[in-house]
């Protein structure tokens, strides 16, 4: 797998927990304070996020990181 799909998995990922929380993306920039286009960038791949950044938009959905592991093994 590519960077650039890494970046695209990654975000597809979030955007199924965050509606999974029943959570818009204008209601997680409030939040985790990005502008709705940042998280919308995200999502879509297109913008890299840090490691200590996916804990805190983790940390804002109420999730814990290990969410993100545990939907990865399942899929």
């Amino acid at each position: 797998m590519s960077e650039k799909e890494f970046y695209k998995w990654l975000g597809g990922c979030l955007r199924d927990l965050r509606k999974l929380k029943n959570q818009t993306q204008e209601e997680l920039c409030q939040e985790f304070h990005l502008a709705r286009s940042s998280i919308a960038n995200i999502e879509r791949g297109g913008r890299v996020i840090s490691a200590y950044n996916l804990y805190l938009l983790l940390e804002a959905l109420n999730l814990p990181l290990e969410t993100l592991f545990k939907n990865t093994i399942s899929k």
